[in-house]
């Protein structure tokens, strides 16, 4: 067997799918060597748009890292990773959510360079979408992009779905009674309004990077089921890798990290990368003193409430296929506060742009209260998320076992503004729910504070907080190695060729479902080796 490759790319998620099967298909066809520490996921129980929210909570499942959080506010949260080719889009909810503009020219700004900008990451979604723009009769007053702003004949089939529960018209009636903004088109690049958002669900059927990109590619290897214990390195270049089964895989060109933002940061710890009190604690020798490694992690944290219906209204979650109404909000009650106030002027700047959300309702969802709900009860339950947040926590190495799972220590909640925002959020979650279109068909409330006062909220908020599992910013770039681990081209700093890919890059969360940024940060990755080896083009999937 080769033990030798021109790249090799560690990691069969979003980012590492993309940039495995670019280059693969690049002109020059180079060899690319793709590992992935779980299997092939190559079984179907996973891929039925169905059972897109029940493929997480399969206990002892195959696709699942099932890490777990240090106690946030005294509980351990589920901390789901995917785990096989494919990674989390094997086991997410299949949202395809783009986000706001500003996000990307924020990104941008940041680490100085233009290729994380809006304009170049409209470019990049619209060569990754295949847009389905089709939507059941009597919708597309709520429904209505602009196809022209979207991808038609990319790699991922993005759609509305063909199964829509009736009751959908009801979300949209309650959101114009409370006052909210609707949005026909969440993916423009202003997602602020209740809309509905295209999932990776075509023909019935979960899109996952593996069953997208990774096909015909003679020149491409994927190895399943071979962790990676660490990187190996001569000076200050990356060599090659090795597996757990202490096979040693040797790249002529460029090594790309690309196992996520919580198996990115503990592979570079384990290589002797990152701050080095951490590594001497757990007896790995010192290669690179990058003290950001694993810190900055971010997260759209939330927390769930519903009310039950009297029967026939249509809100049973049957149909799981039937699309999700979500949106995204400013808040005006955040104006002028001091948690607002207190952040630093950049900050603020940003989030006082336009189409920057404060936060996201999204509907229709599962019920993660835990309150007692009987199976023939119609429940409509929904969930407000965090967006922006400040809180940051860490991935911090417990062994120097590549076994032996990291700490995951979010934080969630631990910066005032964020508490702030979750507050708001949630009254006016419940307020939404206190519509009159639901108000005469609710029997009673799921999830809801017994009084209407911050103190009240917020400790319900807490006692039932959840990950969204949006994870990033653990390798941060950024303009230098005091406050990043790459710079604008993915390189880790001191290294001449090893980079990361991945959401663990993301100098700041962006207000989406991440599963997207994956995908485009894979594709600005693939660009920049392709041009940079003058493997001359992107090549066709």
């Amino acid at each position: 067997m080769d033990r030798t490759y021109d790249f090799i790319v560690v990691g069969g998620g979003a980012s590492g799918c993309v940039v495995a099967a670019r280059l693969a298909r690049s002109a020059t066809k180079p060899s690319v060597l793709l590992l992935e520490a779980g299997g092939t996921n190559d079984g179907v129980d996973h891929m039925s748009g169905a059972e897109r929210f029940d493929v997480a909570f399969k206990p002892g499942s195959k696709l699942n890292w099932g890490y777990k959080t240090t106690p946030q506010f005294g509980r351990k949260t589920d901390y789901s990773r995917g785990k096989g080719l494919g990674g989390s889009t094997a086991i997410n909810f299949c949202g395809w959510v783009v986000g706001a503009d500003e996000d990307y020219n924020e990104w941008g700004r940041l680490v100085d360079h233009d290729s994380f900008a809006w304009p170049h990451v409209k470019d990049c979604l619209k060569r990754i979408e295949r847009l389905h723009p089709e939507v059941p009769a009597g919708f597309d007053h709520h429904i209505h992009p602009h196809i022209e702003e979207h991808g038609v004949d990319g790699v991922i089939d993005v759609a509305y779905g063909n199964e829509w529960l009736q009751s959908t018209k009801d979300v949209f009636k309650a959101a114009e009674q409370s006052g909210m903004p609707l949005n026909a088109d969440v993916n423009s690049g202003n997602p602020i309004g209740m809309g509905i958002s295209t999932a990776c669900i075509y023909q019935g059927r979960r899109i996952t990077a593996s069953s997208a990109y990774l096909h015909g590619c003679p020149n491409l290897t994927v190895r399943t089921d071979s962790l990676v214990r660490r990187v190996l390195f001569e000076g200050n270049v990356a060599i090659g890798v090795e597996t757990m089964d202490n096979q040693k895989f040797t790249a002529t060109r460029e090594i790309v990290l690309s196992g996520g933002a919580i198996n990115t940061p503990q592979l570079l710890l384990l290589s002797g990368i990152g701050p080095p009190e951490e590594l001497r604690e757990h007896g790995v020798n010192i290669v690179y003193d990058l003290p950001h490694v694993g810190r900055n992690l971010q997260d759209h944290c939330f927390s769930s409430a519903g009310i039950v219906l009297k029967k026939g209204n249509g809100h049973l979650a049957e149909k799981k296929q039937s699309p999700s109404p979500m949106g995204w909000f400013k808040l005006k009650t955040l104006d002028r506060s001091p948690e607002l106030e207190n952040l630093p002027e950049d900050m603020r700047k940003y989030l006082a742009k336009s189409t920057v959300p404060h936060w996201e309702l999204a509907t229709n969802t599962p019920f993660f209260d835990g309150e007692s709900v009987q199976p023939d009860e119609e429940v409509f339950s929904a969930i407000c998320l965090v967006m922006n947040p400040q809180s940051r926590g860490k991935i911090s190495l417990v062994s120097s076992d590549p076994l032996v799972a990291p700490q995951i220590d979010p934080a969630f909640l631990s910066h005032p503004f964020d508490k702030k925002i979750i507050t708001e959020a949630m009254r006016e979650m419940l307020r939404y729910f206190s519509a009159p279109v639901f108000r005469e068909r609710t029997v009673r409330g799921l999830g809801w504070p017994k009084v209407d006062t911050d103190e009240a909220i917020l400790n319900q908020c807490k006692a039932h907080l959840q990950s969204s599992w949006h994870a990033c910013g653990t390798a941060r770039m950024g303009r230098d190695e005091k406050d990043a681990c790459v710079d604008s081209n993915f390189k880790v700093f001191g290294f001449s060729n090893l980079r990361v890919a991945d959401m663990s890059v993301c100098p700041l969360i962006p207000n989406n479902h991440t599963q997207t940024t994956a995908y485009v940060i894979g594709e600005i990755a693939a660009e920049k080796l392709i041009a940079e080896y003058r493997l001359d083009r992107m090549g066709t999937l």
